[in-house]
């Protein structure tokens, strides 16, 4: 059974093939993400007790690829007729070990020319470029407010030493533009993609850990892939207990859970503790 080794990372792709595996070559190797991903059922069979569990982008392609609802037989020859079709493969098929050479290659530059895909339109979110971005309707906002005070009813400010008394804003650029919902929150997960803001903000976007799905809205399902969308403003950066996670960290976080009113989505920002799990 071959092996896919799947890096992400913010440069581009440099692939190589070497006895039977794809791999992806230089780049800035902190920021990547190393996984391992069984080419028995291509993405859709990542085995349980393998060393290395998959990230959140791997994860998200195997939801738009995998029907889990189907046995692992039926999964392999759908997987493969939906790699081939969204490629529009017109290549010539040569022999039996050609092909199976062929699909390896084909398949592997098709998961990471989705997985580019994934990481660019979270770009798009985090750099707030959406092209398809528009002012929220009036029933939209209707919407937000109703979870936003069902939030504020039934989940309550934690109270403990991680807390910041005060000012919780204090150091964001957009103030009046955030609605807090709990003065101090916790949430713990996997960072998905990060960028350093021209005002200063290191932002990221974090898969959480499914406790603290509660945090998330229907705008973050809609505008960020259901990720929680973080920032640490740049007085706190630096400090104690905070660090500028990377792709791939399992960080443990505390800080003002708030709505982001033009985009509707919840955040934690700031967030002033930010430690790896």
């Amino acid at each position: 059974m071959g092996l896919l080794v799947v890096s992400i990372t913010s440069n581009n792709f440099l692939t190589n093939s070497v006895s039977g595996q794809t791999e992806i070559s230089e780049g800035a190797k902190h920021d990547s993400i190393m996984r391992e991903v069984s080419l028995d059922n291509e993405i859709c069979d990542i085995e349980s007790e393998s060393p290395f569990s998959p990230n959140a982008l791997v994860e998200r392609l195997r939801n738009e690829f995998c029907d889990t609802d189907r046995d692992s037989t039926e999964n392999e020859d759908e997987i493969n007729d939906k790699f081939i079709e969204a490629e529009n493969d017109e290549d010539d098929q040569g022999n039996d070990e050609d092909d199976q050479g062929n699909d390896v290659d084909d398949q592997g530059l098709l998961i990471q020319k989705k997985l580019q895909e994934l990481k660019d339109r979270l770009e798009m979110v985090l750099s707030e470029e959406d092209e398809d971005d528009q002012p929220l309707s009036e029933e939209e906002q209707n919407q937000v407010e109703q979870e936003d005070q069902f939030a504020i009813k039934e989940h309550k400010s934690e109270n403990d030493k991680d807390c910041r008394g005060g000012n919780v804003l204090e150091g964001a650029s957009n103030q009046e533009d955030l609605k807090v919902l709990t003065e101090c929150q916790e949430a713990a997960g996997e960072v998905v993609h990060t960028k350093k803001m021209n005002d200063g903000d290191y932002k990221f976007l974090l898969n959480v850990e499914d406790k603290y799905k509660y945090l998330l809205n229907e705008k973050n399902n809609d505008k960020t892939d259901g990720y929680l969308v973080v920032e640490i403003v740049p007085p706190d950066q630096g400090k104690s207990g905070v660090i500028l996670p990377k792709e791939g960290d399992h960080v443990h976080i505390w800080g003002a859970w708030v709505t982001d009113k033009p985009k509707g989505w919840h955040e934690i920002h700031p967030a002033w503790k930010v430690i790896n799990q």
